[in-house]
């Protein structure tokens, strides 16, 4: 009985061993983390447990020509919404009522101008657009990889031709 008790603590003993021994291996040929929370098929090793990492990249968005739209809809018809209530309020004949009008007829007029000028570089320069248009510029941008020195002159042919902005306060650039 005592021949083996001693056998077994012998090949117990040589278990630890053994398996310190691959821990001990293993370890080593892992750059010295065993608490690696990363996948170690690849080539890069985290050396330092809590090292951060760069993952994943936050893409900035870039808006396409109907989100765009939309939101320019949106503001449009929120301005709109607000006019209408202050025309509401303000009384029909007066001064104030007049003025809320015209800045009503101002936004609508803009709005149908802009949609006309994204229209008509659509059927020139067979290019998506966008048009922005304020008080004394235009701002309008085109699809990647189509603004150049023939679809530009064009472009601002069409603008300054409906509109009464001067040519240098025309911005043109392309969708990123």
């Amino acid at each position: 009985m005592n021949v083996i008790l001693k056998r077994r603590q012998l090949i117990l003993a040589t278990l630890v061993v053994a398996l310190g021994a691959a821990v001990f291996v293993n370890w080593y040929y892992t750059g010295n983390s065993s608490l690696s929370t990363e996948d170690t098929t690849g080539s890069e090793y985290v050396q330092n447990l809590g090292e951060a990492k760069y993952v994943n990249a936050i893409q900035e968005h870039t808006p396409t020509f109907e989100e765009m739209k939309f939101d320019r809809k949106k503001k449009n018809d929120e301005s709109l919404d607000k006019l209408n209530k202050s025309l509401e309020a303000a009384g029909k004949d007066t001064e104030e009522a007049k003025s809320i009008t015209a800045s009503i007829n101002a936004i609508t007029k803009k709005s149908a101008l802009e949609t006309d000028l994204e229209a008509q570089i659509k059927a020139k320069v067979n290019t998506e657009s966008f048009v922005s248009i304020t008080d004394d510029n235009a701002q309008v941008t085109v699809s990647k990889g189509t603004l150049n020195e023939t679809t530009s002159l064009q472009i601002l042919e069409i603008i300054t031709s409906n509109t009464e902005i001067d040519p240098s306060k025309v911005i043109m650039s392309e969708q990123k």
